[in-house]
């Protein structure tokens, strides 16, 4: 009979270690106005969740530099995957992003403690909005089932990251930036036609100031695009995700391969 410490606080303490960094990972809940302690709540919460659906078996460290050494592998394990699910979130602040330098509205970002950086209006609009809709269609219910599977496809104190499974975490970050461009190629290029359309009008007419007028001009042309493209969003919005729940699951499959 094994003692009490390794059938429940140790797994409890691996899997915790591993959710909390999921968690403060999450783009939904690394928001830095949710409090602290409603966070580290949502953890040992779900950590106890997910304890009681465990089957596996864990040995017990020989020493205390072992035990170190499993719940910091354990901790990059769960930042690993929440920096994935960013990854894919990511996407739409990059559509925005896009959007804003193409209309010249990169002078109109802010400071966005969320992100520590400076942020763009319409790439932090549609952040959010992808944010939403994620929410709206019940797809972080999805994630925490993925998440538990992959007590069992990650096992707790298994080995680290395979090649596999970093080659493929890698190769989605260039899907995502052809994602995000994608998404904006039709404002990219009907921005483009009309600034080919004021440079053939300022050499027709030469006492119009193209730069006063064209700048305003962009801005409400992209905004009338965006207006457009809202009703197609949610089929993107919902190919993405779906690309990110295949994607998620197998990244776990590829884990310890």
């Amino acid at each position: 009979m094994e003692p009490f410490y390794v059938q429940f606080w140790l797994p409890y303490i691996l899997i915790f270690s591993r959710v909390i960094a999921f968690v403060f990972a999450l783009p939904f809940f690394s928001w830095r106005g949710i409090p602290v302690m409603l966070r580290i709540f949502i953890a040992v919460s779900l950590s106890f969740l997910l304890l009681l659906g465990w089957e596996g078996e864990i040995s017990l460290p020989g020493s205390d530099l072992e035990m170190i050494i499993m719940v910091g592998r354990e901790v990059m394990t769960g930042l690993i995957l929440g920096f994935f699910v960013y990854l894919f979130l990511s996407v739409f602040l990059m559509s925005g992003q896009f959007m804003d330098h193409k209309a010249g509205l990169l002078m109109a970002g802010t400071f966005d403690p969320l992100f520590a950086g400076q942020v763009t209006i319409m790439g932090q609009f549609f952040y959010f909005l992808a944010i939403v809709f994620y929410l709206t269609v019940n797809g972080h219910h999805l994630l925490f089932i993925s998440f538990k599977e992959g007590l069992v496809l990650m096992p707790l104190g298994g080995p680290f990251a395979s090649v596999g499974a970093l080659w493929d975490f890698v190769r989605v970050i260039p899907r995502m930036f052809l994602l995000a461009f994608q998404i904006t190629a039709p404002v990219i290029v009907i921005l483009w036609l009309m600034d080919f359309a004021l440079g053939l009008l300022s050499k027709a007419v030469p006492q119009i100031h193209v730069f006063i007028v064209g700048l305003p001009l962009k801005i409400a042309l992209m905004l009338l695009i965006f207006v457009y493209m809202l009703p197609f969003l949610g089929g993107i919005m919902g190919d993405v995700f779906d690309m990110l729940a295949r994607d998620f699951v197998l990244v776990m499959r590829s884990w310890s391969m």
